[in-house]
C-alpha cells in the first residue's frame, strides 16, 4: 500500500498528525490503532474494543508503512481528517462500520472510497 493512500483529506499544515508510541510489529498505511490505558497503541481488534469497558480509548491511523520489534514511534492521523473505507487496515473481528463511529471520536471520517 502507498504511503497515506487512504487518506481523502486532513487538517491544514498537517494538524491532524501527531507521533505515537505503536506495538511491536508491522503496520501498513491505513492501519487503524488503538490506545491502551498507558498511552500506547496497538492495531484495534474486536477484543482490544471490546476491553476498553470504559470507552477512553483513543483512535487513529497509520500513516505510513513501519515496524520495530519492540515498541517504537510513528506518524498517526489523530484527528479532524477524512479515510478511505476501502483502503482501513483492521485487526481480527473489527468491519468498517464498526470503526467508523470509533474514528468519529478522533474527529476522523470514513468515506466510500470509488
Amino acid at each position: 500500500k502507498a504511503d497515506e493512500g487512504f487518506l481523502v483529506g486532513e487538517s491544514r499544515a498537517g494538524m491532524s498528525r501527531e507521533t505515537v508510541t505503536l506495538a511491536a510489529g508491522t503496520y501498513q498505511p491505513g492501519s487503524v490503532v488503538i490506545s491502551d490505558e498507558a498511552g500506547n497503541y496497538a492495531l484495534a481488534t474486536q477484543a482490544l474494543v471490546d476491553a476498553d469497558v470504559d470507552g477512553d480509548a483513543i483512535y487513529a491511523v497509520v500513516a505510513r508503512n513501519c515496524s520495530g520489534t519492540a515498541a517504537f514511534k510513528a506518524a498517526v492521523i489523530a484527528d479532524h481528517a477524512a479515510v478511505k473505507d476501502s483502503e482501513l487496515v483492521l485487526g481480527t473481528g473489527l468491519t468498517v462500520a464498526e470503526v467508523k463511529p470509533l474514528l468519529a471520536k478522533s474527529y476522523i471520517k470514513v468515506r466510500s472510497a470509488v
